[in-house]
């Protein structure tokens, strides 16, 4: 009996590192993995049994395009505030009937911007804007712009606190703008101050919007709301 007993001990011990084996294996041919990005090193299928490493962490494709420059679009939509300038105005306007360049009040534009920008480095970025249109109603149309059309070059600063991305910049360009009771458009300088807020949809997608001052014409300000997009994930401050 006690020879018996021996024998299936001495049997189970012999056949325990064989099941080790097998399994060890399976791990090994259990899924193929490749690389994330040209420079990346080859993500090796892992045999423990710790959570999460038995497999590649693709999560770590989102930084792969981090190779890439980095673009972002925003279309969106702004309203503009012109305050009224007096004197400036009359003389800019002596084909307009008497009164109309001295009014009191002044007169606002919404446009569609499209704004097109460029990483320079980690959070110093460059953009250019351009604005057209003026659906808002303004009432009385004699003293207000029909046509607005501005073009603005940016260099703005970005930062990055959780889900939000703030932004601060400066703009300078030119903004062409028509009345009714005007045969000719006028051109004018546009020199701004903007603070902008990004709260982030997805990593590649925001929504945000914007603040600025005009530093030539006091009284002059624009807000606006946009939607965006970026080739970096969360623009690279992640």
């Amino acid at each position: 009996m006690s020879t018996r007993i021996a024998f299936l001990v001495a049997g189970v011990l012999a056949a325990q590192p064989a099941i080790v084996r097998a399994d060890a294996a399976d791990d090994t041919n259990e899924e193929t993995c490749f690389e994330v990005g040209d420079h990346s090193p080859p993500c090796v299928a892992d045999g423990t049994d710790v959570v999460g490493y038995r497999h590649c962490p693709w999560y770590g494709a989102w930084g792969s395009n981090l190779l890439d420059p980095y673009l972002f679009v925003d279309l969106g939509m702004n309203i503009r505030h012109f305050a009224s300038h007096g004197g400036r105005a009359l003389a800019a306007r002596t084909t307009m009937p008497p009164g109309a360049g001295t009014r009191t009040e002044g007169d606002t534009a919404l446009t569609f911007d499209e704004r097109i920008g460029y990483g320079i480095t980690h959070g110093l970025y460059a953009a250019i804007d351009f604005e057209l249109g003026n659906f808002a109603d303004n009432g009385s149309r004699s003293g207000t712009r029909d046509v607005v059309l501005d073009g603005l070059a940016s260099l703005g600063i970005r930062g990055g606190i959780g889900p939000v991305a703030l932004s601060v910049e400066l703009s300078g360009g030119a903004m062409v703008s028509s009345y009714p009771s005007q045969a000719d458009v006028q051109t004018d300088g546009l020199l701004e101050a903007h603070a902008r807020a990004d709260v982030w949809l997805a990593p590649w997608f925001s929504i945000g919007g914007a603040i600025g001052a005009s530093l030539i014409d006091r009284g002059d300000w624009m807000a606006g709301l946009y939607l965006g997009f970026h080739t970096w994930a969360y623009a690279g401050d992640r």
